[in-house]
């Protein structure tokens, strides 16, 4: 079951990212990058042409910490 830090739900409202793309991302990753404690799962949006970023905690993968399109990595 995922869970939303109060910060995730914030930002998600906020930056305008829907959950169903939060969820596509935690279930099909394109990209993992491994970092302290935390995992950060990316995927391809064309119609954004980024990358989602989704952050969630190494110990509860189902803990999402925040989430945004990332302007560093174009979808390739």
């Amino acid at each position: 079951m995922i869970r939303y830090d109060v910060h995730a739900g914030f930002q998600l409202t906020r930056r305008g990212i829907d959950k169903a793309w939060v969820e596509r991302v935690l279930t099909a990753p394109h990209e993992r990058e491994y970092r302290e404690d935390k995992i950060s799962l990316l995927a391809c949006f064309p119609e954004r042409g980024k990358m989602l970023r989704v952050v969630v905690r190494l110990d509860d993968p189902e803990y999402v910490i925040t989430a945004y399109f990332d302007r560093r990595k174009p979808c390739v």
